[in-house]
């Protein structure tokens, strides 16, 4: 089962129909990472102030982020009450509580099957070493909402 739904997202992305037109059938902006559309919830980017405020985060983890929302990171991942929930992808608003580390977050996002055997999440290696490390000081930096 596993497998077939594997299949029936990586064919539309193969083929060029990316993220949006799979998950939201084209709404919201879109993004690129590889090189193909990501879905962007329309919320995301304006919802940035709202994560700072809540989670208090700190002018080190702004850029990461603003990121987050740009790099269409929640077309599956929901962050303090934005975002999708799709694929069973998980609510990043605490992931810092887990103490992961930047260097692990930053192999989880070059390549997540790697670091998580099985996870349909894309690899975001292309993003490069800057912005990679932006979100990880932004993931560890995390703590939910205080």
């Amino acid at each position: 089962m596993r497998r077939l739904l594997l299949l029936t997202l990586l064919v539309p992305l193969a083929s060029g129909c990316g993220w949006a037109s799979l998950l939201f059938g084209g709404s919201g902006s879109s993004s690129t990472h590889t090189g193909t559309a990501v879905a962007v919830p329309s919320d995301a980017p304006s919802s940035v102030p709202r994560w700072i405020e809540l989670e208090r985060l700190p002018k080190k983890a702004i850029p990461g982020a603003k990121l987050f929302a740009d790099s269409g990171c929640t077309a599956c991942h929901t962050y303090a009450g934005s975002g999708s929930a799709n694929l069973g992808a998980p609510d990043l608003s605490a992931v810092g509580t887990h103490h992961l580390g930047i260097q692990f977050e930053i192999d989880h996002l070059k390549c997540p099957s790697c670091a998580n055997p099985g996870s349909p999440m894309p690899k975001f290696a292309s993003l490069g070493k800057r912005r990679l490390h932006q979100l990880a000081v932004f993931l560890e930096a995390s703590k939910g909402i205080r």
